[in-house]
Order: C-alpha cells, then structure tokens, then sequence
C-alpha cells in the first residue's frame, strides 16, 4: 500500500476554483517521515537561504561553489497523518507545498522508473546519499543539480508570486535532469557538444509530459478537449502554463534545425525542434494505434497529417475526430494509453544506449531506429525517420553558443558543476571567509 499525497496537475495560479488530486504514489505506507523524508530524498524549506547552489559571490566579489546540505534553520517540516498519508494537507495549510513538491518528484519517479526498469541511482551518490530539495521562494528560477533540487517562483509583473513548489511540470522537468545525470552521467570536459544542452531540456519536457499522462484527468480533459485530434491546441503539448495564452514552451511546435545551423543563446528554444519530433512521433503512434483498432480510417489518418501543413483541412479532420471519439470515447483512451506507454518505453531505452561526450540530435534519432527495431521489428520506422528528418534532425546541426548565451543558458549553471570544480575558481580570503561566514549567506 502507497502514500496518498494531494497534487495539483496543474497550478492554480489563473483558476482559484482549481484544486489538487488525491494520488497514491509508490512510498510504503508509514515509510515518510517528516518533511518528507524517506532514505533517498527529502524536502527543506531554509530560512534565510537567499542563494541557490552553484557558484555564488563572496561579500568581496570572489566566486565559490555552494552544495547541499544546508545546515542553517528551516520551517517546521510536513508531517504525515496518523495513518502515514500526506493528503490531509490543503493549500492553505502549512507544509502543503513540501509535501506538494515531494510528491511531485516522487509520482514522476515511480512513472519513469518503470520505463526504466529499476530504481534511479542519483549520479551524487558519491557525496549524497538523499537529494536535498530546496523550496526558495524568493528566486526566480528552479535547477537539479549535485545532491539538490531547488524550485523558486515566477515572478509577475502584477506583483504575485506563483511558486514553482506547485508546478507539476517544472518539478517533473527538473526530475527529468535528475533522470539524464544519473542514467548518461555527466560530459566529460570538452565533449558537451550544444545539442547536449539541448537534448536535456527536450529529454526532461518528455519526462513532465509522460508524466502528466499517468493522471488520469488529463488524459479525459485532452481528449474531450480535442476528440483526439491532438494537434489541436491542448493541455498535453503546453509546459508549465500559467494561463491558457502564455506558456514557457511548447511541445506542438514546427522548428526545425536550419534556425540553429548559425548559432542559438538559449537552450530551451534549440530543444524544440527534438521536443516536437518526440511529440510528433507520439502522436503518429496514436494515430496509428487507432487506425489499427478501427477507431479511425486511413483515410482520416493521412487527413491529419495534412492538416498540420494545410489549414483548410483543419476542419473536415476535426469533424472526423469529433465524430469518431462519440462512437468510442474508451477506444481512444486505450489508444492514448498505448502511445504514451511506447514512447516512455523508447525514450527511456534510448537513453540507456546513449553516451553524453559529443551526444547529438542525430545519435538520439538513430538509436531510437534502433530501439523500434528490438522492440517492435521496426513497426513504427517510418514515423521515426519521418519525424525526425522533417526537422533537419541528424542533416544540420546546431552552430556555436553566440555572444549573450551565458545570460541564458544553463551552459555554466550549478546543473553541470561537480564538487572536483572549486578547485578553478580563485581562492577567497581568510578575510572574505570570516565576512562570508558570520553572514550566513555560505551556510
């Protein structure tokens, strides 16, 4: 029997009627303790903490390196009930958002932990023996990195504060990171070629979007949303939405590699023509697992790929879908089911025969050739190579990180540092050291 937690599938943050749903995740009942904690992870909220980790500035400018654990004091941890569970918390009651976070991380975990075949090995183990996740309201960012999962908030221009503690997908990305650190491992020095970078922020959008697909609701909304027609504007294609008009990305996209050929700043946009072919893939699997359960002609099927070319066939395939999903509304869930399940399964075996030193788009493309051809005979070849070549995948690649890349990106952020990494940075002084102590702030 597992531990209830109460989860919001999506933040509240534009719709107050919204409200978190009871999951089971995969925790023994009575195995959390405060925090939460188990023996591999557990959530802090530190009081006075005002820098994530990674390289920070001392009060006399010199850069060092902050890693986990924190040591100063914290607010009074999340307790479980009587009963071991977790879902007596409310958003309105303290401990909500560690508990929130907590079971963000570990749904996320118990959805690709399958996929992977076995429980993920932090690549910290070295130093860490638990992840220490960090709830800093005041920054404006969230990251994973050496022992430590730090989730901040958004910032409006309005004055609100939506915090990242109640955002599935951006803690579901960050696990994604956490998943690729510990699966790949990380560069060697002077091997992380850009499309890296950018297969980690593609790679952990999936891991949020697989994820969401393990709840139940969001399957129902997006197809009576969509009736299947999933290329239609829709909950499962958009990360981390705030509102229905503004998104931080987008799965459902149409770049391609010949807008990086020259050069990129910004990790997330050259994730996204990998982004796009992994859901186009998605998709096309669904479409033809409906096609095989007769749930829609072939017809109605090569309509579809049209339609994403075409905007005067937008409507006549609607029409099609929406007459479709009324016949068999439980059809399609089966077919959806069956297409998330098989894309976790290839993503994640993929990601078993990579390798991070000089890892590109087109190693990513050919080995999930490969992995279709033991999974499946090669079923689903002409979707991967179709998708991935329609966006240059593997025939054109990214040029080099362009002058104001590292105001953006992640290319020197605290994800990639390692503890062996202080020893480039200048040497503080024993003054420095005194001021950087009594302040708190190196706690």
């Amino acid at each position: 029997m597992g531990t209830r937690f109460r989860l919001f599938v999506q933040p509240p943050f534009e719709d107050a009627r919204s409200s978190p749903e009871i999951v089971e995740v995969s925790s023994p009942l009575g195995s959390l303790t405060a925090g939460p904690a188990d023996d591999r992870m557990f959530v802090v909220e530190p009081v006075g903490k005002i820098s994530p980790y990674g390289v920070n500035h001392g009060p006399l400018g010199t850069p060092y390196m902050s890693f986990p654990p924190w040591t100063g004091k914290i607010l009074d941890p999340a307790n479980p009930d009587g009963g071991g569970n977790f879902d007596h918390l409310r958003p309105s009651m303290p401990g909500f958002e560690a508990a929130h976070v907590f079971g963000c991380v570990r749904f996320t975990l118990d959805v690709w932990e399958r996929y992977l075949g076995q429980p993920l090995t932090w690549h910290f183990r070295d130093h860490y023996d638990r992840l220490e996740i960090s709830i800093l309201p005041q920054w404006d960012n969230a990251q994973y990195g050496y022992g430590f999962l730090e989730v901040g908030s958004q910032f409006e221009k309005d004055g609100r504060i939506l915090p990242f503690s109640l955002d599935f997908d951006v803690i579901a990305h960050e696990v994604g990171h956490a998943i690729i650190f510990s699966v790949l491992g990380v560069p060697r020095p002077g091997t992380e070629y850009p499309e890296y970078l950018g297969f980690q922020e593609a790679f952990s959008d999936c891991v949020s979007l697989i994820a969401a697909m393990h709840f139940p609701s969001v399957i129902d909304n997006v197809l009576e949303e969509t009736c299947g027609n999933l290329y239609r504007a829709n909950r499962l294609a958009r990360f981390s939405e705030f509102s229905p008009h503004r998104q931080i990305r987008s799965a459902n996209n149409k770049r391609t590699m010949a807008e990086f050929t020259r050069g990129w700043k910004d990790e997330h946009e050259l994730s996204q023509p990998l982004t796009g072919a992994v859901f186009d893939i998605l998709v096309d699997i669904f479409h033809e697992s409906l096609v095989a359960r007769g749930l829609i002609s072939r017809a109605v099927e090569d309509l579809s790929d049209i339609a994403e070319f075409d905007p005067t066939a937008e409507a006549p395939v609607q029409h099609a879908f929406d007459r479709a999903f009324g016949r068999n509304p439980d059809g399609f869930v089966e077919a959806l089911l069956d297409a998330r399940d098989i894309a976790g399964t290839y993503l994640a075996e993929t990601l078993w025969a990579l390798a991070p030193d000089f890892l590109d788009y087109g190693d990513v493309a050919e080995t999930m050739l490969a992995v279709d051809r033991k999974e499946s005979g090669g079923q689903f070849a002409g979707i991967i190579t179709g998708n991935f070549g329609q966006r240059a995948i593997g025939e054109l690649h990214a040029g080099a990180p362009l002058k104001g890349s590292e105001h953006r990106s992640h290319f020197h952020s605290a994800r990639i540092l390692l503890p062996r990494d202080h020893l480039k940075l200048p040497k503080m002084s024993y003054r420095e050291k005194v001021l950087l102590s009594r302040s708190g702030i190196g706690q």
